[in-house]
């Protein structure tokens, strides 16, 4: 169970780590931690309007913003005796609660052009910043693709969105910044830019990257400001907007070291109104807790590297991290030409993509799977969609030390998507003589240009109670899978080394499941 630390609010360091190199092994808080002169207050239920002025008055404060979900006053305070305020204020026994508000600080098979370069979607062992990847170290994003539909809102509360990436166009279908910045709900940090390529870019479209949930709406919710700084009331104000302007997702790539009962409160409020709630672990590379990651309702998120082994800056525990998901070098859309810290952008014009790393990436990818479940039929409730993510993830090393469910799997989350409860019947029912699965029998085959990497085409004979078949292509000693498909032709590239291809029965009446293959050379 996650144990709540009794502190006041604290800053919220937003793990935004872009680059390895730049990681630093702790989060660094900023030289002043709280907003000066502002402090959170919740009066105590049945607590008359008089009582409350009068408190305001004599403390000589002034309402800033009312968070009416939650029951929680911004007030405006003198600086100089903030400490003073907040100490009688917490011994009135008219109330709840008076806190510090601190800031929170930035932390760092489709036909995309650089779908290769995703390994966390699909890992054939291509290499990544020198590392050669395990195959199979992935989330085997396309073929939940084939089940799944559209229409799930996440909301992306962070820095902002540059909505004219080609990739994000037309996702966004509502904002709301909370930040006053003077740039509005664009992002000027880039942050929240990466994050949104990761849930939900543009898929398919013979360009730029691919979105974990290519389905999936966005809400921009601009909690952080254009330095990659933000208050805890800006966050908890976020999560309340997303929660009523439809979100069933939440993606918050940030967190701190201290507990808030703000944050706690607007995190609850999300998730009993039926919103699955994803938070990062942190890049402390240690197991203390970060939050609002650590509370009972956010599922907490620890990051992998290609190789499926626990990211080194990765925060950790299995009392407190619920999962893990790629998080090293992820490749997604990015704000502009510029960023502050390395790998620079790789930019086509004035489009830009770049590599970043922390659990900030590991998160949204998180965010997206739970996309994808709620069009499935575990879709039934918050706790369904978050039960079915932690359930059916792969149990890497790492499993029951430090992570408690494994690595998200979105292919596992939303397979068999089939009504758990069956029919009752009174008296047994005898069970049928499954069919015998056949390795299909290949009809046609081409091969564009067999010792240069061309496109293979081949199309094959229906296998009797087959629903899907799956393609793959040999990588070496291993399979890499192409596509999962319910045709029976295939259509794709192939490489240099001019190497086999197989096709099986991978989901049907028949058995066994999967069936045997038919292996061939284009």
């Amino acid at each position: 169970m996650k144990k709540l630390a009794v502190l006041s609010l604290f800053v919220i360091f937003l793990f935004l780590l872009f680059g390895l190199l730049d990681l630093p092994q702790e989060t660094k808080a900023q030289g002043n931690t709280r907003v000066p002169g502002q402090i959170l207050v919740k009066f105590k239920q049945g607590t008359s309007q008089q009582e409350i002025d009068t408190q305001i008055n004599i403390h000589r404060a002034r309402i800033l913003k009312r968070m009416d979900k939650l029951n929680v006053l911004t007030l405006k305070v003198p600086e100089t005796i903030q400490d003073t305020i907040l100490s009688a204020l917490s011994k009135n026994p008219n109330i709840e609660f008076a806190e510090p508000d601190y800031y929170a600080q930035a932390l760092s098979a489709p036909n995309d052009t650089f779908f290769d370069r995703q390994w966390g979607l699909e890992n054939i062992g291509q290499t990544i910043n020198g590392v050669v990847g395990k195959v199979d170290a992935d989330i085997d994003a396309p073929f939940a693709w084939d089940t799944t539909q559209n229409g799930v809102k996440v909301a992306i509360l962070d820095a902002g969105i540059n909505e004219s990436h080609p990739d994000l166009s037309g996702k966004v279908v509502d904002r709301k910044d909370f930040t006053n910045s003077a740039s509005g709900t664009n992002d000027i940090y880039g942050h929240g830019t990466h994050v949104a390529g990761i849930v939900a870019a543009v898929t398919n479209n013979s360009d730029g990257v691919a979105g974990v949930c290519p389905g999936c709406l966005l809400l921009n919710g601009k909690v952080l400001d254009d330095t990659g700084s933000g208050a805890y009331s800006w966050v908890a104000s976020g999560i309340i907007w997303a929660t009523d302007n439809g979100a069933q997702v939440i993606n918050l790539s940030l967190g701190g070291p201290a507990s808030s009962t703000t944050l706690e409160n607007a995190v609850n409020y999300a998730w009993n109104k039926g919103v699955v709630v994803v938070a990062a672990a942190g890049n402390s590379n240690n197991s203390s807790y970060t939050y609002p990651a650590a509370y009972t309702n956010a599922i907490a998120v620890a990051a992998t590297d290609n190789q499926d082994k626990r990211a080194y800056f990765s925060s950790y525990g299995s009392k407190w991290v619920d999962i893990a998901a790629p998080g090293a070098y992820v490749f997604s859309t990015w704000k502009d030409t510029t960023s502050n810290a390395s790998p620079q952008p790789e930019c086509y014009g004035t489009v830009c993509y770049k590599y970043a790393s922390g659990t900030s990436m590991s998160t949204p990818i998180v965010a997206g799977v739970a996309g994808l479940v709620w069009t499935s039929n575990y879709n039934q409730s918050a706790s369904s969609v978050r039960a079915r993510i932690e359930s059916t993830a792969d149990r890497i090393p790492g499993t029951g030390t430090y992570w408690s469910a494994g690595r998200v799997n979105a292919e596992n989350a939303v397979s068999l998507s089939v009504s758990p409860t069956p029919t009752p019947s009174l008296s047994p029912t005898p069970t049928p003589t499954p069919i015998s699965c056949a390795a299909p029998t290949i009809v046609s085959n081409s091969d564009t240009n067999p010792t240069r990497g061309g496109t293979v085409s081949f199309a094959w004979n229906p296998v009797t109670g087959a629903s899907s078949y799956r393609v793959q292509r040999q990588n070496g000693r291993s399979w890499s899978t192409r596509a999962t498909t319910s045709l029976t032709s295939f259509t794709g590239g192939d490489a240099s080394s001019d190497p086999n291809w197989r096709v099986f029965v991978y989901s049907g009446s028949c058995a066994p499941i999967p069936g045997p293959a038919i292996t061939f050379d284009p």
